[in-house]
This record gives C-alpha cells, sequence and structure tokens, in this order.
C-alpha cells in the first residue's frame, strides 16, 4: 500500500455472540467508500478486514490478532472511535 493512499479509521464493533472487536479499517483517501458507512453497506463484499484487532467479551479480552476478517451478517453494530493523535 502506497503512503497517503489508505486512512486508518479505528472502530467497535459488537458482533453475535456478544463478543466485541476493537481494530482498524483502512478506507481510500478519495473515490468512492471514502467514509465507514459506505464501506459497510457496500453490498459487493460480504466482509470487513480489520488490523490490529482485539476480541473481548464481557469485559475480558479474549484474543488479538494482527488481521481479522468479518462477515457483516454477524455484525450487530459498528461505532467509529476517536483517533488517537500520534
Amino acid at each position: 500500500m502506497a503512503e497517503g493512499v489508505f486512512k486508518k479509521i479505528p472502530v467497535e464493533i459488537e458482533i453475535s455472540g456478544g463478543r466485541l472487536v476493537e481494530g482498524v479499517v483502512n478506507l481510500p483517501t478519495s473515490g468512492y467508500k471514502t467514509r465507514l458507512s459506505d464501506f459497510v453497506n457496500d453490498t459487493a463484499n460480504s466482509f470487513i478486514p480489520l488490523t490490529n484487532a482485539v476480541i473481548s467479551k464481557d469485559g475480558r479480552m479474549e484474543k488479538k490478532y494482527h488481521s481479522i476478517i468479518i462477515n457483516k451478517a454477524a455484525i450487530i453494530h459498528i461505532v467509529e472511535l476517536e483517533q488517537k493523535e500520534d
């Protein structure tokens, strides 16, 4: 990936089974699907890839993953988190 081609959007996703997944969605900086809502509502893809993902249940961390792919059908809700300053 070229530098500046993607923006990193931190998100929290509740999936079926009562689990929360926190991670980063990489969206293009220009063109179609630059907003999280456009990316999630794109019917061409049934999955959402995340990087730096942490899965937790009942407030306890279960696992960490460098990357994970979540089936959109399993999503209860998705929230864009505030980005931290580097």
